[in-house]
């Protein structure tokens, strides 16, 4: 049996991790679990990034950037989200 630990972290469609979606020293044998508890992080946390850009779209007088910024908003998906693991598992 191996004691190997591993780091799951939560990172956004950008690659950035989600603030408060890291767990340090997991099991492998918790390894599903603490993936579901990250990936069930990624509504509200792509939620909070869609209406970020949209009020800066709000607060922009240039259209051009206004439009970029729905379009940003437009393409988080929570579903996309990823659950890094480290060391990956075998």
């Amino acid at each position: 049996m191996s004691n190997t630990t591993h780091e799951m972290r939560l990172v956004d469609t950008n690659g950035y991790t989600v603030p408060g979606a890291v767990r340090y020293a997991v099991p492998a044998d918790q390894v599903a679990a603490t993936e579901a508890e990250l990936k069930a992080l990624a509504p509200a946390d792509a939620d909070s990034q869609k209406a970020l850009h949209l009020e800066n779209a709000a607060n922009l007088h240039d259209s051009v950037s206004a439009d970029n910024q729905r379009a940003a908003a437009g393409q988080i998906r929570a579903a996309d989200y990823q659950v890094r693991i480290t060391p990956p598992l075998a």
